[in-house]
């Protein structure tokens, strides 16, 4: 008897969805519904699946290593710099001048060539010995065809407190957001000898050689604001004026190199600690 009931209740149940069955307006919507339910649900997965990969495969993040004490910063060079120096109110330090300064303070070997230079600057970066110096919105860098991004910590800390005043004038004149471009930086001898076949003005032995100096364009400028590269007088004379205050507190030997359109500027140290 309840085998009997049983079956006519699933021969009945069988009727009503796959014969008697006719789609209304409800069941229509229904049916989206469930589709579009089915298509978040397909989106879902494949997002969590991407998440999940991406968090596998993800490389820690470096940590940057926070600036160290050095013999730029918290620092009097009026009264304590590692090589004479005298406060100047113009910018005409000539090469020779830089170079006592940049081999007092700098690497105490040039390197050779730029295959002694790849196998070698990656430890000096870890002792903290070079750093490595990045684009940001305090500088830029040109394309460098002669020279490598690398610099001593005091010469970091040099441009970055050039940038930073630069900038401060800029607002306090309301001259709009800019920064400079770096053209130069740390060269080999290997390219010191290609660069004087085509720029005259290099001489056999630079300031470069020591990771104690930096070429900075008065050229063009970035602005910060629409990402464009402009030439700008004002701008300039800020920049002009910033080095000239700096030159005069002997934080920096400069000279302008006219045939580069460039300020070329070396660092000024402190004498280390005891």
């Amino acid at each position: 008897m309840i085998n009997k009931c049983y079956l006519n209740f699933i021969y009945k149940l069988e009727n009503v969805i796959f014969v008697d069955f006719q789609p209304t307006k409800k069941t229509i919507v229904t049916s989206k519904y469930n589709t579009h339910i089915k298509i978040f649900i397909s989106i879902g997965i494949v997002f969590a699946l991407f998440v999940t990969v991406y968090f596998i495969f993800k490389k820690p993040k470096e940590i940057e290593k926070p600036p160290l004490p050095n013999n730029y910063t918290n620092c009097n060079q009026l009264t304590n710099a590692s090589a004479p120096i005298e406060p100047a109110d113009i910018i005409s330090d000539k090469n020779d001048v830089q170079l006592v300064h940049a081999r007092k303070n700098g690497l105490k070997k040039p390197f050779e060539t730029n295959a002694e230079f790849d196998s070698t600057y990656k430890k000096m970066v870890e002792n903290y010995d070079l750093v490595e110096v990045k684009d940001s919105r305090l500088y830029h860098l040109k394309t460098l065809k002669h020279s490598h991004p690398y610099l001593i910590p005091e010469a970091v800390s040099m441009i970055d407190e050039i940038a930073i005043r630069f900038q401060t004038k800029l607002k306090e004149k309301e001259l709009g957001n800019y920064c400079f471009f770096l053209t130069s930086i740390l060269r080999t001898k290997e390219s010191q000898e290609k660069l004087s076949h085509h720029n005259g003005n290099a001489s056999d032995t630079t300031a470069h050689f020591f990771a104690t100096t930096v070429d900075i364009s008065y050229k063009h400028f970035l602005n910060l604001d629409n990402d464009s590269i402009v030439p700008k007088w004002e701008i300039i004379q800020e920049l002009t004026k910033t080095l000239l205050e700096m030159r005069k507190e002997c934080k920096l030997l400069a000279v302008r190199e006219r045939k580069q359109s460039c300020f070329h500027i070396t660092v000024v140290c402190c004498k280390p600690k005891d």
